[in-house]
């Protein structure tokens, strides 16, 4: 931890702020890593935070970021310690502020702009068309905070090569068209396992209400929550059978709430653990 503060601390003092903030540029080049993968595959602004808050849960992250979405456009961020830490430095907060906004922007966050408060409290812009403005190493800068806001949303378009569902066992009584449309749910929530996805979200993107949704998976013997966790399960082991990507970040990449909810749901779904089923493979 202290190595990785020491770190940024000679970043800045040797290259400036902008470099700091600079450094998340670079996840765009990290479409290999299985947790940016999840992360970049958010349909929308509030589904990738909502996807960072459930990270930094699953890495015990110290120092954390508070998040809130204050318009349709725009959101504000806060950098706090859990458990009596120490408080987030202003390297760090630099790093965390240049990683977020390189996320929204690759999701599709067009005409996106950052203002973090100056040592008066003055809203000071320090990103804009596509560029970062910090004289310095920019003490200047009140780091815990920022606000970020961008022009429109235009998402990336799907994966053409999107993970593939799991398989359902159906009963012979359900009719083509509840198959046909518990395929599509199916293939909607594989393609983006990590999200946590909600039933009334789920109908919509999938053009059916609610309570059709829900009847049509009942007539599959199935419910939302069974769905959901087998989902899970088939990315978990996809990922464990893929690489070698640590039993937390697969957790997080499937989609699960935190590692004890992983271990619980993997072992009633396969009858072992994901540390087991990977020493088998």
């Amino acid at each position: 931890m202290q190595h990785k503060r020491d770190l940024l601390d000679i970043i800045r003092r040797e290259a400036g702020a902008a470099a700091l903030l600079s450094i998340g540029q670079g996840i765009r080049d990290a479409g290999f890593d299985p947790m940016w993968r999840a992360a970049m595959r958010a349909p929308s602004p509030a589904v990738l935070l909502d996807k960072w808050r459930r990270m930094e849960v699953f890495g015990h992250s110290r120092n954390r970021l508070r998040i809130e979405l204050t318009g349709r456009a725009r959101a504000s961020f806060s950098r706090y310690s859990v458990d009596g830490h120490s408080p987030p430095t202003a390297p760090e907060n630099l790093l965390i502020c240049g990683l977020v906004i390189a996320l929204l922007e690759e999701i599709g966050c067009l005409g996106l702009y950052c203002e973090m408060p100056g040592a008066d409290g003055a809203a000071l812009l320090i990103y804009d068309k596509r560029r970062f403005e910090v004289p310095g190493d920019g003490g200047e800068l009140a780091t815990a905070s920022w606000e970020i806001g961008w022009a429109t949303f235009a998402p990336r378009p799907a994966e053409a090569a999107a993970p593939e569902p799991p398989p359902i066992a159906l009963p012979v009584s359900c009719d083509a068209r509840a198959r046909a449309s518990i395929e599509a749910v199916t293939r909607l929530m594989a393609a983006d396992a990590g999200r946590r996805w909600k039933v009334g979200e789920l109908a919509r993107d999938c053009g059916m209400s609610t309570r059709s949704m829900q009847r049509r998976l009942g007539q599959g013997g199935l419910s939302f929550s069974k769905l959901v966790r087998a989902v899970r399960v088939h990315e978990a082991c996809r990922l464990l059978t893929a690489g070698d990507a640590s039993i937390t970040m697969i957790g997080f990449c499937a989609g699960f709430s935190d590692s004890a909810q992983f271990s619980r749901d993997f072992r009633a779904s396969t009858g072992m653990k994901p540390s087991a089923w990977r020493a088998i493979l």
